[in-house]
């Protein structure tokens, strides 16, 4: 039986928040007429903690796939894993496929289905789910690399793999020689793969751990403030939204991190929560699969007749609500867990 990690699980639970808070947030901080208000800087401050979502989620699967020995059998391994993402990959797609053509008031064709299922998907957030599965493939021979490396060779591996992707864009912005090098030798949302491994496997001190919470507000401030200041009423750029800037990296370890020590310092106290914790986590993919059509719903049914910050708030919460119920619901059907969670 596989072991569970209860701070995984909250931290699991953290990251759907952050995702779905994310996008109920994202069109009032890309809305330049609303630049400037007071709903915009409150988005534009939330923005570079919740885009931690993400990366959280890389972080979980990188420490529980690298650390088992069991990732090591790549047929074995695939076999598993791989039907997991295909199958409701496929029967999502279709889903939102259908949804969009309704409503856009066009004709259904398979053809069309399978081009947008072979191409990144018929919703925006699935991205995330074929970066998983990219991520996946490559987890046994990664595995590999890591048992056969130190911890200073793993940091070494890591920085590779961050260089082109995350730091190479902040030495370009700060300095006046464009640097190229070198393009990614992996996508770079693998850094938070191996970031995962790293901080869940270690012991840290209190030097460290202080020194990744610095981090982590440093990323913050960055993200925030370099966001911030590039903002006008004319367009607002955002560039450090980057989805593997060095700064979405620092404040999602320092979370990581946080989660971790808090729960390993009140594991007593704690345990009570473990059980909770589990139910609610074992929830959270279906969340992520459904809660685009669960934002659209519960932004028609809200309508715009408030104020903007009650307006997300109650979108948030009837987003969550709505998508926690259909899961919830769909975990107890043995073949709509399978086809859909």
């Amino acid at each position: 039986m596989t072991k569970r990690y209860p701070y995984l699980d909250l931290l699991r639970c953290l990251a759907i928040f952050f995702v779905v808070v994310l996008h109920v947030m994202t069109p009032v901080l890309t809305n330049q007429g609303l630049y400037g208000s007071t709903s915009w800087y409150v988005c534009l401050f939330q923005n570079s903690l919740n885009r931690a979502g993400v990366p959280l989620f890389l972080m979980i699967s990188g420490y529980l796939m690298l650390r088992d020995a069991r990732t090591l059998a790549v047929g074995r391994f695939y076999k598993k894993r791989l039907p997991r993402l295909l199958l409701p990959l496929a029967v999502w797609n279709g889903i939102y496929y259908i949804a969009h053509a309704l409503r856009a008031g066009e004709a259904l064709s398979p053809v069309e289905y399978l081009r947008q299922l072979l191409n990144n998907g018929s919703s925006y957030h699935f991205w995330f789910v074929y970066t998983l599965l990219g991520i996946y493939l490559i987890a046994p021979f990664l595995k590999r690399m890591v048992d056969a490396a130190g911890v200073r060779e793993q940091l070494i591996l890591l920085a590779i793999v961050l260089f082109p992707g995350a730091i190479r864009p902040w030495l370009n912005m700060a300095g006046p020689i464009y640097i190229f090098l070198f393009d990614p030798l992996m996508e770079s949302y693998l850094g938070y793969f191996l970031l995962g491994y790293l901080l869940g496997s270690q012991r840290l001190s209190k030097k460290v751990r202080a020194g990744i919470y610095l981090g982590g507000v440093a990323g913050f401030l960055i993200g925030s403030g370099g966001n911030l200041v590039t903002a006008s009423p004319e367009g607002v750029p955002l560039p450090f939204n980057m989805a593997y800037g060095l700064n979405h990296y620092l404040v999602a370890g320092a979370i990581f991190v946080l989660v971790r020590t808090f729960f390993e310092t009140h594991e007593a106290g704690l345990a009570r929560l473990t059980k909770p914790l589990a139910s609610l986590s074992g929830l959270v993919f279906g969340v992520y699969w459904v809660h685009v059509i669960a934002l659209d719903l519960a932004g028609s049914f809200l309508g715009t007749a408030m104020p903007l910050p009650l307006l997300l708030a109650l979108e948030t919460v009837l987003t969550l609500a709505l998508s926690l119920g259909f899961s919830w619901v769909a975990s107890k059907v043995p073949v709509l867990r399978k086809c859909l969670l």
